[in-house]
């Protein structure tokens, strides 16, 4: 009769280079730092309405809580695109603003 595998530990799994969870972590990471940058650089009024919900290098995409907010963003979305490279994100090529879905 075959023995059962010993079940790995966590930190076994996210060590593999190639393994599927250190990818996803290497990409919450990616996404929280990039957050943060922008949470500092966005207007007081905008902070904590807005997140970053996607980012692969090139494009970053925030997303506003409202309309309102949308549209605020928008309005200083190219300066925030220049103080975003200038603070380390130098190949970030534009951002993209979406709208929460309001939940009824």
């Amino acid at each position: 009769m075959k023995r059962p595998s010993r079940a790995k530990s966590v930190a076994d799994i996210l060590d593999k280079p190639e393994g599927l969870l250190r990818g996803l972590l290497k990409q919450s990471n990616s996404l929280q730092s990039i957050n943060e940058s922008v949470q500092r650089l966005l207007p007081e009024e905008l902070k904590g309405r807005c997140v970053v919900s996607e980012y692969n290098q090139s494009s970053l995409v925030i997303t506003a809580e409202s309309a309102v907010w949308s549209t605020r963003l928008r309005y200083i979305s190219s300066e925030l695109l220049a103080n975003l490279r200038k603070n380390g994100h130098y190949s970030l090529a534009n951002i993209q603003i979406k709208t929460k879905p309001s939940q009824f």
